[in-house]
């Protein structure tokens, strides 16, 4: 990135962030392109898995009857106008808890992003190149934000994915759109006043509904600035503004967080962690751990006496069900996954119908597994200056004892999917709202995206045979 926005020392944050959002040439590379085009490709797998499920079938019904518009509406034949199809979009994105992190924000970052320039990009006949371009500004914005309020933000209960990708959202839409810096620095300002969302939510239809209205709310920002609204230009760092309300933190992080744009772009310096497990995040080292001692070691149930996981106390604050009662809560109880994954030797998908909660060796497991707080990993240090572990040990009926401890788990940026593995869960996912005939072409459709003339032309291929009605 160049230093273009590198605006005079007096400038605050707030108008440094949108005067770059701005002005940014569009010269990333190729391999933040490339990054951008998996990301998209991911989070579209996401979105047509999760269509069907009841918390975007339900948002659908709610916006519904405020009329049609030009934006495809993920696995069905529907089209709303652009915020409604991003709010139900992002939903069924996330629905699921299958969709991508950032985790330098502790966020959800492509169920916010891909859904709102998607959706607000066919409403103005965008092209693919442009939607890519944008969106790699609002990761970068969503990366800025992290770095000056995290973990104190997420520690405190706030979901990011929803208080940060609003702001995140709003910047790429406003690349989208092009605006100028001021009407970019005033999105910027509106997005703060869109900006909610908390970690209680999670494990009920609230918490994907939360990547909905962080992409509805980043177009709603980006266009009500576009028509002239005006905000404070100092929303972040100003007293009693985003950094001192949402975090509490010193208002120097956020400077020095925007200080510099020159290096690569954040989706090439963070990159994006691609699940390959459907549920929270904060489960995947331990799983990771569990499967490994299983695959290497011949680990099955019935040797099994009791599984202890210790973990960093930020992540046993995500997890909160230890039985529990539906698919929701299953994604967000340690017990259930690590249950599941040692009975079938993988967590997929169909771990998470009502049969698959119900089963008997998986419920007599429950009980043996706990999750305890590692005291090495307190605080709320960035994860950049203390990134996390998870040691899973299991204690055999026959008293032997064995342990794994992982600290990049499979698809974090450190271990990311080969392209095999992203079109296979691609292809599982689609699988469920599209015929198989069309896997392959909506797949190659958004993976070239940054070469595509006509994005309408490409959304097209999210349309699916059945309905939300």
């Amino acid at each position: 990135m160049s230093g273009s926005a590198q605006a005079d020392a007096a400038t605050g944050a707030t108008r440094r962030l949108g005067q770059w959002v701005a002005e940014a040439p569009r010269a990333w590379g190729g391999e933040g392109e490339r990054q951008a085009a998996s990301a998209f490709v991911d989070t579209v797998a996401c979105m047509l898995a999760g269509a069907d499920d009841a918390a975007p079938r339900a948002a659908y019904a709610g916006v519904a009857r405020w009329g049609a518009g030009g934006a495809v509406v993920a696995g069905t034949a529907h089209r709303l106008a652009a915020p409604w199809a991003a709010l139900v979009n992002g939903t069924a994105a996330h629905a699921l808890d299958y969709d991508d992190i950032l985790e330098i924000s502790n966020a959800h970052v492509s169920a916010v992003l891909v859904p709102a320039l998607l959706a607000l990009g066919q409403e103005r006949d965008a092209d693919g190149g442009s939607c890519v371009d944008a969106f790699i500004v609002g990761v970068e914005v969503l990366a800025r934000l992290g770095e000056a309020l995290n973990k104190t933000h997420y520690f405190k209960g706030w979901h990011t994915t929803s208080t940060l990708g609003a702001p995140a959202a709003a910047a790429a839409c406003a690349r989208l759109l092009r605006l100028d810096a001021a009407r970019t620095t005033a999105a910027l300002s509106l997005a703060t006043s869109l900006a909610s969302g908390g970690k209680r939510q999670f494990g009920t239809m609230a918490k994907p509904l939360h990547a909905g209205l962080a992409a509805k709310n980043g177009i709603m920002a980006a266009v009500l600035a576009e028509a002239g609204i005006t905000a404070a230009a100092d929303a972040y760092e100003g007293e009693r503004g985003f950094v001192d309300l949402f975090a509490g933190v010193p208002r120097e992080r956020l400077e020095a967080a925007v200080a510099d744009f020159s290096g690569p772009p954040a989706i090439e310096r963070h990159g994006l962690w691609q699940k390959v497990y459907p549920c929270c995040g904060s489960v995947h080292r331990s799983l990771d751990a569990l499967l490994d001692m299983r695959g290497e070691d011949g680990l099955r149930p019935q040797a099994v006496a009791e599984i202890d996981a210790l973990l960093p106390e930020i992540e046993m604050h995500n997890l909160p069900y230890q039985t529990p009662a539906d698919a929701m809560q299953a994604r967000f109880s340690l017990p259930y996954l690590l249950a599941s994954a040692l009975v079938d030797g993988r967590l997929a998908l169909d771990a998470f119908t009502g049969g698959a909660l119900a089963r008997p060796d998986v419920r007599t497991l429950i009980p043996m597994i706990r999750m305890r707080p590692d005291p090495s990993q307190g605080g709320d240090a960035n994860v950049k200056d203390a990134p996390l572990r998870a040691t899973v040990t299991v204690r055999l009926a026959v008293g032997d004892e064995r342990a794994r401890t992982v600290q990049e788990p499979r698809g974090h940026p450190c271990r990311p999917l080969g392209r095999d593995a992203l079109h296979a869960k691609f292809v599982d996912c689609a699988s469920r709202a599209l015929p198989q005939a069309s896997h392959d072409a909506a797949f190659a459709a958004f993976d070239g995206l940054a070469r595509a003339p006509d994005l309408g032309a490409v959304a097209a291929h999210l349309g699916g045979d059945h309905g939300q009605g």
